[in-house]
């Protein structure tokens, strides 16, 4: 089972949001398979911004283990404006693992 370990200050340049598995951390672009099962029936997603939030989140990939941050611009965190009669995204936003276009940098995991 795959958990979420979080670091820093949410809505500050430093929160992190790292995945592990059995207490250690990984990398979703490059340890969480594709398949859930082995009937390969369901499939993992890595959320980056859950439905209803607004922060702007995206896996880094240039840091070791590849966690999630808030996105920046032009030395800013990024934001998703409310369209009424909705609160930010109304999905889940994210992606499948593995990183299958490569673009995905591992670092200094092992």
């Amino acid at each position: 089972m795959y958990s979420t370990v979080e670091r820093g200050t949410p809505n500050t340049l430093d929160y992190r949001i790292f995945y592990s598995k059995d207490g250690t951390l990984i990398s979703p672009f490059h340890d969480i398979p594709l398949y859930a099962d082995q009937s390969k029936q369901y499939c993992n997603m890595v959320v980056e911004i859950p439905r209803w939030t607004n922060a702007k989140m995206e896996i880094c990939k240039e840091e070791p283990f590849n966690p999630i941050k808030q996105d920046v611009k032009k030395g800013n965190l990024r934001y998703v404006n409310n369209v009424f009669p909705y609160h930010g995204y109304i999905w889940n936003y994210g992606a499948p693992p593995p990183d299958v276009g490569g673009s995905g940098s591992r670092g200094q995991q092992h």
